[in-house]
């Protein structure tokens, strides 16, 4: 992002700026000068900031305010970035704003297009291994079904857990390497590298499952070194992690969550595509076809992530602190600290309740995950590989599309308010999903559950309200962390507890996960009440003379900010 200084017509070119990096100058030069231009939109931040919108630029200049004059300000230092700008009628789109999103949807489709086929993988050579590839043709069959439900339940029980097996292979380190390496390496060295090597171990992940599909007769134990190599990388949840932090670094506050919002859009419409693709290729391709596929994706990510990104938010290294202190102790204190200090009000609270509820989300997200392609190929719903990416995907869509069109336009709506409407979304989905025994029903569940994706951006955009920009790094570790954990112990449990739930209640493991939700909810509307309260005392509370409040963090002081609007 290249930024333009214009003072005294000395144009000077720089990379970064800080807020308070300027000193303020009276420069009658350009005093008033671009007000036939300027005026547009103004929003205040503070007593001596605005911002400015012009057309085709963005301009940022700290002013000061004149008395006894209708000029209203003096320009000192004006900022213009060049935009590259797509106008669609009266409104314009800055493409310079487009950053780590590209790599998220690459990343992402692969993602989804490897978990629905790497379960059906499995599936099959369970099932040949175990039988033959006659009688894996029939077992689709919803009459063969029926006649073999024995042989079936052992081809789906075995399946899941070798899921079971493979995901903590991957999931295990992953958690360790965001919580011990990557979790703070963006606040310390850039953000750039925490979202290349996810896609690098994505991309290698990939190439040794399409080699597992070229030798079919090879070993299941051989998953493990894919899983392995991706859990290294740090897996999805890195990915995650440092997509998040790179935009909460750079996103204006006042539209946080709004990008956060976009970011999850993006998960779901990747995932559309993802599932969605994966049905008809593997139902009309190969594994192989599939897997390479998924290896170029990834690896187109990781090219576009080095072209492009900038390595922003790098610290150095303290003298006399040994790498391993740095890298290791450090970040493991500094997680934790990010979640234990002491804050202003319940804050402290507030971010270890949003992380209760954020895990709880991910269990039984993941829960749908393992658990739904196996339950949909069995007796009554007996659905093709291209039916289940169908669900998926239009699933996917839906939440994407409200995403990125309800949620805008409910921005004067407290993001609690909006969590509990997508937590109740989501366990009625999960509700109706449990008793389906057929397709129309299970395909309500589209609808049911068209809003679900609001919780977890509302729990991010709140997390990272609530700290500093310097800490949003090591904020986005421990989520990830528990994203990581959260994913680990819902794949201990609801693999294991899918295979003894055939013989008497196949959906019990989405009753399960919808129980967590509830739970979640709970939390969340307390949550509601607390920050309204609050937000009512704030109001009525008169603002503090200038002195009082210099033992207030910076980042607790703005997250006053922008917790008073929720």
């Amino acid at each position: 992002m290249k930024w333009t200084s214009v003072y005294n017509n000395i144009v000077i070119k720089r990379r970064d700026f800080s807020f308070d990096e300027f000193d303020v100058y009276d420069v009658s030069i350009v005093k008033f000068a671009f007000s036939p231009v300027i005026g547009i939109k103004v929003g205040k931040f503070t007593d001596s900031f605005h911002y400015f919108e012009l057309d085709g630029y963005s301009t940022c200049s700290f002013l000061v305010l004149e008395k006894g004059s209708r000029s209203c300000a003096i320009a000192t230092k004006i900022l213009v970035r060049n935009m590259a700008v797509i106008r669609c009628g009266r409104r314009q789109f800055d493409l310079n704003l487009i950053t780590v999103e590209p790599v998220l949807f690459l990343y992402t489709l692969g993602f989804s297009l490897r978990n629905p086929t790497f379960q059906a993988f499995v599936y099959n050579k369970i099932c040949i291994d175990s039988y033959n590839e006659t009688f894996c043709t029939s077992l689709q069959n919803k009459t063969f079904q029926v006649d073999y439900k024995t042989e079936e339940d052992y081809v789906q029980s075995q399946t899941s857990y070798w899921i079971l097996k493979k995901n903590v292979v991957e999931l295990l380190p992953s958690c360790l390497i965001v919580l011990f390496i990557l979790g703070s390496f963006g606040d310390k060295v850039g953000r750039k590298l925490p979202v290349i090597l996810p896609s690098l171990g994505a991309t290698l992940s990939s190439i040794v499952y399409l080699i597992l599909s070229i030798y079919p007769s090879s070993k299941m134990e051989y998953f493990f070194i894919a899983a392995a190599v991706n859990g290294l990388s740090g897996g999805y949840t890195s990915l995650i992690m440092s997509v998040y932090s790179y935009v909460t670094h750079i996103a204006d506050p006042t539209n946080r969550t709004v990008r956060i919002g976009i970011l999850e859009s993006i998960i779901f419409f990747a995932g559309t595509v993802g599932v969605f693709l994966s049905g008809v290729m593997l139902d009309n391709t190969s594994f192989v076809f599939v897997f390479a596929f998924i290896s170029g994706s990834s690896f187109l990510g990781m090219l576009y992530a080095i072209i492009r990104l900038e390595n922003i938010g790098s610290n150095t290294r303290p003298e006399g602190e040994s790498i391993c202190a740095y890298w290791c102790l450090s970040s493991i204190k500094e997680s934790g600290r990010c979640v234990m200090k002491k804050r202003q009000e319940k804050r402290k609270l507030h971010i270890f309740l949003l992380l209760i509820i954020f895990i709880m989300l991910v269990i039984s997200t993941v829960c749908e995950s393992d658990v739904l392609l196996l339950y949909t190929r069995r007796a009554p719903l007996s659905w093709s590989q291209t039916m289940f990416g169908y669900y998926k995907g239009l699933e996917n869509f839906t939440r994407s599309l409200t995403l990125v069109t309800v949620m805008p336009l409910c921005r004067k709506m407290r993001d609690t308010t909006l969590g509990l409407w997508g937590l109740a979304s989501k366990i009625i989905g999960l509700v109706v999903m449990g008793f389906s025994e057929t397709t129309w029903l299970l395909f309500l569940v589209v609808i049911f559950a068209m809003f679900q994706g609001f919780p977890a951006a509302v729990a991010r955009s709140l997390m990272s309200s609530m700290v500093s920009q310097a800490e949003q790094g090591r904020l986005f570790g421990v989520v990830a962390a528990v994203d990581s954990t959260g994913a680990l112990l819902s794949t201990i449990i609801f693999n294991g507890l899918y295979p003894a739930s055939l013989a008497f209640f196949p959906g019990f493991s989405f009753m399960l996960a919808a129980g967590l939700c509830v739970i979640a909810a709970a939390i969340m509307l307390w949550l509601h009440v607390d920050l309204r309260e609050k937000a009512l005392d704030d109001t009525t509370t008169a603002k503090p003379r200038r002195g009082e409040t210099d033992n207030v963090s910076t980042g607790d002081s703005k997250a006053e900010t922008v917790m008073t609007h929720m």
